[in-house]
């Protein structure tokens, strides 16, 4: 190869690399570039290379998502560290994997409940520890007390779970269209337009866990803690849904 086409195949290279790879940081700031992740003791970090500019290095605190060769990584609270964890499915309960002390892949499967701790998919116990994360989807539940799904398939048993709880809240927001129209609903079904209209990269998620709270409400049940931590780890970052979010808890707790 000649010089002059050596030089313009690694400029091209270079293009592509620093063009396919980018980070979300918890501004909602898009940054492309190339990007590493580095594991430390309790916090990993995320390397950013920009054509023409240093290197910058940012926690798993500033940032909300890493894509590298079109896969996604977010920062996961786990075993009293915060891991860049690679994402298998997103939904009320999310599917991370991520690099095990000793290994060089990313093979461990960790599964987290929104507003609940992280906690690696068990082997012992499964059955027990699991159906009881899913208990609130019977249909499932049974499929994982009876056998019908271990560690191992773990995505198929989740993608399920997610399922059958946004058919589940979906028929249920329904069901309640008809019911006295309240300041906490109204508030919730304008939060929904404003999600609709943000940059936020989990609206399909935000939404559900909004109807489900509507639901609760509806039903005058209480709304599980759960439920609101996940809506805060969501919002936090968005001042103006944010605002919103606080305004809806205290109707709430009134």
């Amino acid at each position: 190869m000649t010089k002059p086409l050596f030089t313009v195949v690694a400029l091209l290279i270079s293009a592509v690399s620093f063009g396919q790879d980018y980070i979300v940081t918890m501004k909602s700031d898009t940054l492309k570039g190339e990007v590493r992740l580095l594991s430390y003791d309790l916090l990993d970090r995320i390397q950013l290379s920009q054509e023409g500019k240093k290197k910058t290095t940012y926690t798993a605190l500033q940032v909300r998502r890493a894509t590298i060769k079109g896969e996604s990584y977010s920062p996961v609270k786990f075993d009293n560290a915060i891991r860049m964890m690679k994402m298998i499915r997103s939904g009320f309960i999310s599917v991370y994997s991520f690099r095990a002390p000793g290994q060089t892949s990313y093979d461990t499967r960790v599964i987290q409940k929104i507003g609940e701790s992280a906690i690696e998919v068990p082997n012992i116990g499964f059955k027990k520890i699991v159906g009881d994360i899913v208990a609130d989807c019977p249909a499932v539940a049974d499929k994982v007390k009876n056998g019908d799904f271990d560690r191992y398939h773990i995505e198929g048993l989740i993608d399920q779970y997610n399922e059958c709880i946004a058919n589940s809240s979906a028929r249920r927001v329904e069901a309640a269209q008809h019911q006295v129209v309240t300041p906490a609903s109204k508030l919730i079904n304008d939060m929904k337009t404003k999600v609709n209209a943000s940059d936020l990269t989990n609206k399909n998620d935000v939404n559900d866990l909004l109807n489900s709270i509507a639901d609760r409400l509806n039903k005058k049940e209480t709304v599980p803690a759960y439920m609101k931590e996940g809506l805060k780890g969501y919002l936090s970052s968005n001042e103006d849904l944010k605002a919103d979010m606080d305004q809806l808890f205290k109707l709430i707790e009134n």
